[in-house]
């Protein structure tokens, strides 16, 4: 009688496993209504050891529990003439979304560019031009905007594969031999995309001036001739309201002021005005605090703390101490992103180094740090990245994570411990419209990006199906315990 028992309750839990796993794939367990992140607090957690995923499909984050893909396939999603090995977001600083978040941009760590499908993660192909500083137009899905590293602003339209010119900057320097009119890799305009911070470079790559472009106007609205120096980017501020030039080469015991430029500098749009944020300002991005205010969010040499200053004050405020006390370090390497404008009050944290074992509640991991003294901590995904400073090919594998405009979204590059491969690829931590919560409301207003519409990630349906299997096979054991009794 049992055995005629357990038959039904097979066949129940095939039916079951048909039924929940259509379910399913609108539930909390796959990515399309992604699971809230579990960890808060700063203990200690090791990553675990686990194969490197396939590319678009989906896996749990172990310790964390949020939903983690892989995006790309440096094997097969580069074209058969890219040589190089890897496939990466571009920087912490950057938006790697467009407008609508229908658009997702990579690079392959031989510099030539990439489009997905942000919706399924499908690569759409390379795009035809050659370049770097490549950002989105805030409001046009379809547009982005490039320099080919000369003295020229480019734009791009995804759909016709067209170039067009949008500012020669040639003229606007009479007389003067220039190499290249940038942000010099890792700057980003405006939140509503119409002034750029830029520097221009003579043809030793110095800096020679700064610049506030107005590209709604095209023209250029503040400039400041420099002595010739070495900067390691530039950017303006998220509203338009400070000029912000990063790590400007210093001389022995140098003391930063408007008339000495050293370290990181704040200059007002008009380029007038300047105040130090002082030399030991290390890997950081311009974001909004939890009062709305435009502040840089950094990793700060001097006292070993992630820290943010204000950029009308130039106060710093410490955030959370950052332990170096074990040996060998386990962290290596630290990059902030503070590109969610539509959460203001957060940024993503990234760290690696050259071992997976870890020592601090910080290392190997992306995590979500709210801007105020001792504010919250939302712990997302481990990395898995392995870096070695002596490796050259290793700087690709630091995992420059960047968020979304709502904090829906963080990629992120991982080696997955493969260390000196160049063999890089990016991953994507999907999460719910409240994973953070912001105490103001949005201030990305010209982002066509939803808020609350999140998107099915695919990939999710052999787990769902092994999911419902898994609790049909529960109720037969059950039946038969039952009939045992």
């Amino acid at each position: 009688m049992w055995k005629k028992t357990i038959v039904v309750a097979a066949l129940l839990s095939i039916v079951l496993a048909t039924v929940l796993g259509s379910l399913v794939l609108t539930s909390a367990s796959s990515c399309e209504n992604p699971p809230m992140p579990t960890v808060t607090d700063k203990s200690v957690k090791q990553v675990p050891s686990m194969a490197q995923p396939a590319a678009r499909t989906p896996y749990i984050d172990q310790v964390f529990g949020t939903c983690v893909v892989r995006v790309t396939d440096h094997g097969t999603d580069a074209t058969k003439e890219d040589a190089s090995h890897g496939l990466k977001n571009e920087y912490s600083r950057v938006q790697s979304f467009n407008a609508d978040e229908t658009r997702l941009v990579a690079v392959s760590t031989g510099g030539d560019w990439y489009l997905y499908d942000a919706k399924t993660l499908q690569p759409l192909g390379k795009m035809n031009f050659a370049g770097k500083d490549v950002r989105w137009d805030a409001k046009d899905p379809n547009l982005l905007y490039y320099s080919p590293m000369d003295t020229r602003l480019m734009s791009y339209n995804v759909q016709s594969n067209e170039s067009k010119l949008v500012h020669n900057f040639t003229s606007d320097f009479p007389g003067k031999q220039l190499t290249a009119v940038w942000t010099r890799y890792e700057g980003s305009p405006t939140v509503d995309g119409r002034y750029w911070g830029l520097m221009a470079e003579d043809k030793d790559w110095k800096a020679i001036a700064f610049l506030v472009y107005d590209k709604q106007d095209d023209k250029i609205v503040a400039m400041r001739e420099i002595p010739p120096t070495s900067v390691d980017s530039v950017s303006i501020s998220p509203r338009g309201n400070y000029f912000v030039a990063f790590q400007i080469e210093c001389s022995n015991n140098q003391t930063a002021d408007a008339a000495h430029p050293c370290g990181t500098m704040v200059y007002d749009k008009d380029l007038k005005n300047a105040k130090s944020l002082g030399t030991h300002a290390g890997h950081g991005d311009l974001a909004f605090d939890t009062q709305g205010r435009e502040v840089f969010v950094f990793q700060d040499s001097g006292t070993d703390y992630l820290s943010m200053a204000d950029l009308e004050t130039g106060t710093v405020t410490k955030l959370w101490p950052i332990d170096f006390s074990s040996q060998p370090l386990t962290i290596d390497s630290i990059h902030i992103s503070g590109r969610a404008f539509g959460k203001p009050g957060w940024a993503l944290v990234s760290t690696a180094a050259g071992t997976l074992n870890a020592s601090t509640w910080m290392d190997g991991q992306e995590f979500a740090m709210e801007l105020a003294p001792n504010g919250q901590i939302v712990r997302l995904a481990h990395n898995h990245c392995v870096i070695d400073k002596k490796q050259e090919h290793d700087y690709w594998a630091e995992p420059h994570g960047s968020v979304n405009r709502d904090f829906t979204k963080v990629l992120f590059t991982s080696n997955w411990g493969q260390s000196g491969t160049e063999g890089v690829d990016m991953y994507l931590v999907a999460l719910p419209a409240n994973a953070v919560t912001s105490k103001i409301g949005p201030i990305d207003t010209a982002s066509g990006a939803s808020n609350s519409n999140q998107e099915k990630i695919p990939g999710f349906e052999g787990v769902s199906a092994l999911a419902a299997l898994a609790v049909g096979a529960s109720v037969v054991l059950v039946m038969k315990r039952l009939m045992q009794r």
